[in-house]
């Protein structure tokens, strides 16, 4: 089951994320061929709330349930927040990565088997490295994202 995903998938669905839309398409194939491909069973944790954010990853098929977990009054309360599905992401935004503290801000569980492609942020940053125009463009991007939040 392993190795489904093409590289030409690998880079339309890089592509997809509005971070990565404006990259050349050689930073998109580079940065495609170092998404690893996962296969998630139904009811596994795939990234949990209070971890640090080591990857992001993207949807090839299957959902997921974004969730918030609290303890009130000793009781555990699980709150649904989104349900993801393929050509989403988890840990990614349309302006970069989703949290900007480093640590996950919510915990995501397969809803059904799924297909991820996962990319390491120590492989990301290795990437951007490479190729300054990247650093640019996630930059440019929060950059007007926030403009855009102020003006609200």
């Amino acid at each position: 089951m392993e190795g489904t995903v093409s590289l030409e998938q690998k880079k339309d669905f890089v592509k997809k994320q509005g971070c990565f839309s404006t990259l050349t398409a050689e930073e998109n194939e580079e940065l495609a061929k170092l998404f690893v491909e996962q296969h998630i069973t139904t009811g596994t944790t795939i990234v949990t709330e209070g971890d640090p954010v080591d990857s992001i990853y993207l949807i090839v098929s299957g959902t997921a349930d974004v969730r918030h977990v609290t303890v009130q009054d000793k009781q555990l309360h699980i709150d649904s927040l989104a349900t993801l599905h393929p050509g989403q992401a988890i840990g990614l935004s349309e302006t970069g990565f989703y949290s900007l503290s480093g640590i996950r801000t919510a915990t995501v569980v397969a809803n059904t088997n799924m297909v991820l492609l996962r990319l390491s942020i120590a492989a990301f940053h290795g990437f951007a490295l490479a190729y300054s125009h990247v650093s640019e463009v996630m930059r440019d991007m929060r950059n007007s994202s926030s403009a855009h939040l102020e003006q609200n």
